[in-house]
């Protein structure tokens, strides 16, 4: 096997052990929605990194363009901000002038995103995957300002922000690790690539353990 088809096979089990985890923990009877869509997006990892080990079975690279793992890696961004925006955010910001400041700070991980996607940009000259990975980037973008002020955020009479900042701040790590994976992959910076795998898999395999062990703190 190649490296990317070793590192691919890292996050399939890591994320495959994870998702175990998590749906026998979290898929129960009175069991909050927030967890189930949560766990919902490391099986979302899970499916993404088979369709891509597919994919290289198939066609032995991951750079021509376009392959459907790349929709499991948006779905993936997509639970964790359905979970935190959908589910959290109306807990924790009233949406008063109060909070204004929390707001603004928060745009800081979303333009860091922003700023590895202009990495990505000027180093990879393939149009399509300039687009592509565009896409993917605007809903990374989108999840991390959620997950980043829920981590700057000051606390609520409820307590139930700083039990999960050590998660938020995982799936922070793995939205940038996911970043740096596109630009070492594409632009065929290796180290890079393992490097980013690497974290990749022991985010999909600690996110709902760690997760779960913050909504075991909570007093409510």
């Amino acid at each position: 096997m190649n490296t990317v088809e070793i590192m691919n096979l890292w996050i399939l089990v890591c994320s495959l052990i994870g998702s175990i985890y998590g749906f026998y923990q979290f898929f129960r009877p009175k069991k909050a929605v927030y967890l189930q869509l949560i766990a919902s997006g490391v099986g979302c990892i899970l499916f993404a990194r088979l369709f891509q080990f597919i994919h290289l079975a198939a066609k032995g690279d991951l750079r021509d363009g376009f392959h459907v793992g790349m929709l499991g890696i948006i779905a993936s961004f997509l639970f964790f901000l359905t979970a935190n925006y959908g589910q959290m955010d109306g807990l924790v910001d009233d949406r008063t002038k109060a909070f204004r400041r929390i707001r603004i700070r928060s745009l800081f991980l979303p333009f860091l995103i922003l700023l590895l996607y202009g990495w990505f940009f000027f180093t990879v000259k393939n149009t399509e995957l300039r687009v592509v990975i565009g896409v993917v980037t605007c809903f990374i973008m989108l999840c991390t300002y959620y997950n980043y002020k829920h981590v700057i955020i000051y606390d609520v009479e409820l307590g139930i922000v700083k039990p999960l900042r050590f998660y938020n701040n995982l799936v922070i790590a793995y939205a940038v690790l996911t970043m740096l994976e596109f630009i070492g992959l594409y632009a065929d910076i290796t180290p890079l690539y393992i490097v980013a795998c690497a974290g990749i898999g022991i985010a999909a395999l600690l996110l709902l353990p760690v997760l779960k062990g913050g909504v075991d703190k909570w007093t409510i």
